[in-house]
């Protein structure tokens, strides 16, 4: 950055014809006798204006009066004089320094304040100046600064350096000073103009230079722009799968500009279970109920920054749920990617799910998106209960199938992924579609009138959201606070299969897995976590809730269950291991002490 680099026209900045250097005489006159006078212990100050009145320095500069040694009283005149310069006052300097044992007396001549005449576009492009907030309207007549303007050459200097001009400089000329006012023009000399060219990768990682480029936005033959590599540091830091072992550096060769980056593997991929001891039923003679939930997550497997994912859940006897996912990022180099996902879900042996999701991502930073989603489940009875019909029960669990688009929203900023202590994170999604019945013949073989009152197509509405909060409480401690929420408005009534099912170590803990049926929810969360390392805590927790059931037949029902519990996870060198209790109450039943849940957890990271 230059500033007053260029010959000045016009009346000379001081009256009398002062010189420049002469500004600065008395430092080295005064510095000539500092060594007599070190063995004063005490030195003091007396500042006399020449031009101004007695008061000036007093009323506007904030001067100390008092030194433990000369050498201080001298950088208290230094920081005086770059106070007034800064104040506008541009020929403000020390004409003398006299000493008289231990005080020294400053003549100073302080000089007019300097405005604006007017601060005017000399050859920058004019995007350049309006990207920067450059207005020549904004300087007329207003106080000179010598801050306000390095403030404008670097701003302009910022647009340059983005759109391809590493090499530029801004500064004034044409530069006229008469009494109390300054001219001048801003002038750039761009350079070269240069392009991004190779991005090369050190270090034993596998990785697509493709999805590097699209990742960091630095595509070949894309003007150089120094925000985009500022930014490398950030962008590689919040991915979940590699990290800079070394600063990334820049080498320019005529008008191209080659990216380095020294990159190693970071463990993101996991592997994980969770048992749950619940209690039985007794009358079948079992006095323990054994769950498990296994989870595999796999990230960058092939080089593409994709996420595949496979997790299979045995929550209660006959009832087991799979789930598979896959999402693959920057398809055909675009900032688009495609997400899929497959479930199926058996209830014990009354019906079955299975739902396919198709999604469209556009990319942000760190991971977040905002998606597109088409989604069908159908829901298909297993067994009819045909006594009942023909009593005239009407069932709780029909065929359907439910048909929806919608949008959803992740955006997270966390310190750690895997076991946060600062940050948040928040996951919104919104759908609309409509439930067509399917009709079954089973059902029909005893009441072929069955579904004649029934609507063929329901409109339905859906919202479903997640908020994470990570506060650092003293040195090794931490808050989490989350809500998660869910809400199905429907024209009609629904099935009890096309609920939402709450409950268990995921969802409103100290409860069976799933055994609560919602069509709205809330879920709030308090945990208190004391940090004993990376992967390891213990904690402590409540999770309160607001539950209504709106079933088909049946009379709304509102419930606030209240869960809570401890528990802890511990690193090893085989993995993270973790256990918690937790207890509930719903219903208005009391907690019910001797039948805790009991979840065991393992964690391998790689």
């Amino acid at each position: 950055m230059r500033f007053w680099t260029n010959k000045i026209t016009g009346q000379s900045n001081k009256p009398g014809g002062r010189s420049t250097a002469a500004k600065f005489i008395w430092l080295a006159a005064s510095m000539s006798i500092i060594a007599g006078l070190q063995a004063q212990s005490n030195y003091h100050l007396q500042i006399h204006s020449l031009d101004q009145d007695s008061s000036f320095i007093q009323k506007n500069i904030a001067a100390k009066t008092s030194f433990p040694d000369s050498l201080q009283l001298v950088q208290e005149l230094e920081k005086i004089v770059k106070q007034l310069h800064a104040s506008t006052c541009l020929e403000a300097s020390v004409d003398s320094l006299c000493w008289h044992d231990s005080t020294a007396v400053a003549q100073m001549h302080i000089g007019p304040p300097y405005h604006w005449v007017s601060l005017r576009n000399g050859n920058v492009d004019e995007a350049f100046l309006s990207q920067s907030g450059f207005r020549p309207r904004l300087y007329a007549g207003k106080p000179f600064s010598y801050a306000e303007i390095l403030k404008t050459q670097d701003r302009i200097l910022q647009q340059a350096e983005n759109r391809g001009y590493p090499f530029a400089s801004v500064f004034p000329d044409s530069i006229s000073i008469g009494e109390g006012s300054v001219e001048a023009r801003l002038f750039i000399d761009k350079g070269r103009l240069v392009f991004f060219d190779s991005l090369n990768v050190a270090g034993d990682v596998k990785i697509s230079e493709s999805y590097l480029r699209n990742y960091l936005g630095i595509k070949r033959g894309s003007l150089f722009s120094r925000r985009q590599v500022l930014k490398i540091k950030d962008r590689m830091r919040e991915l979940p799968f590699l990290r800079e072992k070394e600063n990334v550096t820049i080498n320019f060769w005529e008008d191209q500009a080659s990216v380095q980056l020294s990159l190693e593997k970071k463990r993101a991929s996991r592997f994980d279970f969770l048992l749950g001891l619940l209690p039985g039923s007794r009358g079948a003679g079992k006095k323990l109920l054994l769950t498990g939930t296994f989870n595999a997550e796999m990230q960058n497997q092939f080089g593409r920054g994709e996420r595949i994912f496979v997790a299979f859940e045995r929550l209660r006897p006959q009832t087991q749920k799979l789930e598979l996912a896959l999402t693959y990022p920057f398809l055909l180099d675009l900032p688009f990617g495609v997400d899929l996902k497959f479930n199926q879900y058996k209830r014990d042996s009354t019906y079955t799910d299975i739902t396919g999701d198709f999604g469209v991502q556009y990319l942000f930073q760190g991971g977040n998106y905002l998606k597109a989603f088409w989604k069908t489940t159908a829901s298909n009875l297993i067994a009819v209960d045909t006594a009942a019909l023909r009593q005239g029960t009407f069932p709780d669990h029909l065929d359907v199938k439910n048909t929806a688009f919608g949008l959803e929203g992740n955006w997270q900023h966390l310190d750690y992924r895997f076991n946060p202590r600062r940050g948040w994170s928040a996951l919104l999604q919104a759908s609309a579609g409509y439930r067509q019945m399917r009709r079954n013949q089973a059902i029909l073989a005893v009441a072929e009138n069955f579904y004649d009152t029934l609507p063929g197509k329901t409109f339905r509405f859906i919202f479903e959201g997640k908020i994470e909060r990570f506060l650092p409480v003293m040195q090794r401690s931490a808050i989490k606070l989350a809500a998660n929420s869910g809400v199905l408005f429907s024209e009609e009534p629904v099935y009890q299969n096309e609920q939402y099912r709450i409950g268990g170590s995921r969802l409103l803990r100290g409860f069976d897995e799933e055994s609560i049926f919602a069509t709205l929810y809330t879920v709030f969360t308090l945990e208190y976590r004391l940090l004993v390392g990376q992967n390891s805590y213990f904690y402590l927790f409540g999770d309160w809730a607001y539950l209504e059931d709106r079933r088909f037949n049946q009379p709304t029902r509102y419930d606030r269950p209240l869960g809570f519990g401890t528990g802890m996870t511990f690193e090893t060198t085989a993995g993270v291991f973790a256990i918690g209790v937790a207890v509930g109450k719903a219903g208005g039943v009391p907690v019910d002490f001797r039948n805790p849940k009991v979840h065991f957890g393992y964690l391998s990271l790689f």
